[in-house]
């Protein structure tokens, strides 16, 4: 466990650094704004809570990259399973 102080601190310096990076990565693969900017959001949640446990990562860039795309893949999963199953809801 680390301070809680160091981990708010580096997430508020990875805000400022690489913001517009981990957007555009999470864009390009979303191609929806909308669903990227909350992802990007939701990853900086997770990197408050998890860096705070763990520490703060080597590359944070990379980190909070990771975490968007991923919660904008499991976002977009869940919108395709509903599309497929949303006919038997119906039926």
């Amino acid at each position: 466990m680390t301070d809680p102080g160091a981990a708010a601190a580096a997430v508020a310096t990875a805000h400022r650094a690489h913001w517009s990076t981990v957007l555009a990565a999470t864009v390009a693969l979303t191609r929806d704004l909308d669903l990227a900017e909350d992802s990007v959001q939701e990853a900086y949640a997770q990197a408050l809570e998890t860096w705070e446990r763990s520490g703060v990562p080597e590359n944070p860039a990379g980190w909070l990259t990771t975490a968007a795309r991923r919660r904008a893949l499991d976002v977009m999963r869940r919108a395709q399973t509903l599309q497929r199953k949303l006919p038997l809801l119906v039926w």
